[in-house]
């Protein structure tokens, strides 16, 4: 029996685990790289629960093993991360373009648009004018999600919250995964309800999340523990249980093992 037995860890990756999209090499530090490998090996379970596609995370894995289900796409896919096979798979409703056309038509700023298709494992980007003169082609894609990227934080807010004003009550989400970029999923498909699958699936009796950023919201209020590291924006820290220390930069992740260890010897 190992100290760890019934943990699962569920922990974002850019800006959370590793030092964000905007680091060289995007790598993560020795001090997380450690704790995480004594975790695994006094019974813990380690996953990352990320915007990006599984084989992106799966790419480090000379790094950062994960030995439970890799969540991708904001839990939109949750795959093996060995085979690579799905467990869980949910597309985009499609009806979410129609809202996505209101939303540029009421933004007046610099945007693009991506799109996540299923099965491919990278995503496609598109200009405004792309994607209204593609649009009809583009709905009929099968997408784990879509994402609308502005030019600046200040009006990343603004896209944020006129989104959210046209997709109120509809089984949609917005959220951003950093300033610039806002993403759109069912809402069923978010990483709270992906947190709680796993959980679920292996049968942990303490889930912990780790999160920086808007899209972590909902699987740190769905955790046992839920950390905002010391970099994340205020609104997740408000919903966090904990706020640690900065992600990659200060080895985050090293401190929450850390204090897991302390709670489980008591």
């Amino acid at each position: 029996m190992g100290i760890f037995d019934g943990v699962l860890i569920c922990s974002d990756w850019d800006g959370s685990l590793s030092c964000g999209r905007l680091a060289p090499g995007n790598e993560v530090c020795p001090e997380n790289r450690a704790a995480i490998r004594y975790f695994q090996e006094n019974g813990g379970r380690f996953t990352v629960c990320s915007g990006r596609y599984p084989n992106y995370i799966l790419s480090f894995r000379d790094q950062v093993t994960p030995n439970a289900a890799v969540i991708a796409l904001n839990g939109a896919l949750i795959v093996d991360p060995v085979t690579q096979t799905p467990l869980r798979e949910e597309t985009l409703d499609p009806t979410i373009f129609s809202y996505i056309d209101r939303v540029l038509d009421a933004f007046p700023y610099p945007a693009k648009f991506l799109q996540y298709p299923a099965g491919v494992g990278v995503s496609t980007t598109y200009t405004r004018e792309e994607y209204e003169r593609d649009r009809e082609k583009i709905e009929r894609i099968p997408c784990y999600k879509a994402l609308l990227v502005t030019d600046d934080g200040e009006h990343g807010e603004i896209l944020r919250d006129t989104a959210r004003k046209i997709i109120a009550g509809t089984g949609f989400e917005a959220a951003r995964s950093w300033p610039i970029g806002l993403e759109f999923i069912n809402r069923e498909s978010n990483k709270g309800g992906a947190v709680r699958f796993l959980k679920e699936k292996t049968g942990a009796d303490l889930l912990v999340t780790v999160g920086d950023y808007e899209n972590d919201i909902p699987m740190l209020e769905e955790a046992d523990i839920g950390y905002a590291v010391a970099n994340a924006i205020d609104e997740v820290k408000a919903a966090a249980d904990r706020v640690t220390r900065r992600n990659n930069a200060e080895g985050a992740v090293a401190e929450i093992i850390g204090e897991i260890e302390k709670i489980r010897r008591k």
